[in-house]
């Protein structure tokens, strides 16, 4: 039997099943949060999850159809790539085109959020375009970019590197 700070006694504790509890580190949580950032700008019923994707010789590809996110432009999606320590926003940017971010800010690495059509920082005010270029500072740099095209009915980036 346990005791209270009072000395009463207490029912044992219910065993915990380790599957409801995990730990989750930062950059699974900012993904998430990325995610829901993301699919709310996008339009409130996109979805708030970020979405796992497969890298083959370190590219990503999709059928643009299986992502109604990403139909419009002001369109955005929040993918998580195999091998890839943080999510990467994909925001279409109009006339068929699609810009491929990290999300992480070159300030300090905080985690920017979707607001239109920039991109801020939470923690100091930077902002950015859907392009990733800076809009203010205090960030110098902009977001790392990272090659996508259109190929087909698909979307193919290479995340091999971003530049």
């Amino acid at each position: 039997m346990r005791r209270g700070t009072n000395g009463t006694t207490l029912a044992p504790r219910a065993p915990r099943d380790r599957r409801e509890l995990r730990a989750v580190g930062r950059r699974e949580f900012l993904g998430v949060c990325t995610g829901a950032v993301a699919g709310l700008a996008a339009g409130g019923c996109a979805s708030v999850m970020t979405q796992r994707v497969g890298t083959i010789d370190g590219r990503v590809s999709f059928a643009l159809a299986d992502y109604p996110e990403l139909r419009a432009p002001g369109g955005a999606l929040t993918i998580q790539p195999d091998g890839l320590a943080d999510p990467l926003l994909v925001l279409n940017i109009g006339d068929g085109k699609y810009s491929v971010l990290s999300p992480i800010c070159t300030h300090r690495a905080c985690t920017v959020e979707l607001a239109g059509e920039r991109l801020e920082c939470p923690c100091h005010g930077s902002a950015y375009d859907r392009e990733g270029r800076v809009l203010n500072g205090p960030a110098e740099r902009a977001l790392t970019r990272y090659a996508a095209s259109v190929q087909g009915d698909r979307l193919v980036i290479d995340v091999g590197r971003g530049g």
